[in-house]
């Protein structure tokens, strides 16, 4: 039997800060420029590797202060930009979960964050045997580490994985460890892989 490792983000769950910045900033043009100028995205990836959100938004509202609003927004309101699950991939969870399908998750999120999340979409506390947070544990995919740390922390062979991600850079990280990675485009696409490795 594999054992399927899931990421969260844009995987089960919608994860765009567009609905917040849409309503903050405005239009495409002035988010786009705000991203760029601030790279927001890196930003970001230091809050999912453990930087506290008080901590960074004070930081960061130092170095931008004209942007310091936003960034004040985005912890607040944080839930706005996980508005909805992805319904055809919690379905495909939820197929696996009644096939006693062994089921773990590797997530780039913010530990903080990853609370609030579960209490919004309670499957994501529910469904697995053990989900690596990078907040928690202070290393993000695509370090091999985060990967190595959920095969160690739970006795798996590699070779007996499927990894999903989003992110082709994450996919071919596991892949470099001899885990089955497959990138997700589409819940259909993903699926229909699942059903050609016999695993639905």
């Amino acid at each position: 039997m594999k054992n399927v490792i899931f990421d969260v983000g844009r995987v089960l769950i919608n994860w765009d800060v567009n609905t917040l910045f849409l309503d903050v900033i405005g239009d495409q043009d002035q988010i786009n420029a705000f991203i760029e100028e601030t790279n927001f995205f890196d930003w970001n990836l230091q809050l999912d590797c453990g930087l506290s959100f008080e901590e960074g938004v004070k930081l960061h509202s130092e170095k931008f202060p004209d942007y310091a609003h936003i960034f004040d927004a985005f912890d607040k309101r944080w839930a706005e930009t996980v508005p909805a699950a992805i319904d055809e991939s919690v379905a495909i969870l939820n197929q696996l979960k009644e096939n006693n399908t062994p089921l773990y998750a590797i997530t780039n999120f913010s530990a903080e964050k990853w609370v609030d999340a579960c209490q919004m979409y309670p499957f994501l506390a529910s469904s697995f045997i053990d989900t690596i947070v990078s907040g928690e544990v202070k290393i993000t995919k695509p370090e091999a580490a985060i990967y190595q740390l959920l095969l160690d922390r739970n006795n798996l062979d590699a070779k007996d994985c499927i990894f999903i991600d989003d992110t082709q850079a994450n996919v071919d990280a596991a892949c470099t460890l001899g885990i089955d990675g497959i990138l997700f485009t589409s819940s259909e696409q993903f699926e229909s892989d699942l059903q050609t490795r016999g695993i639905l």
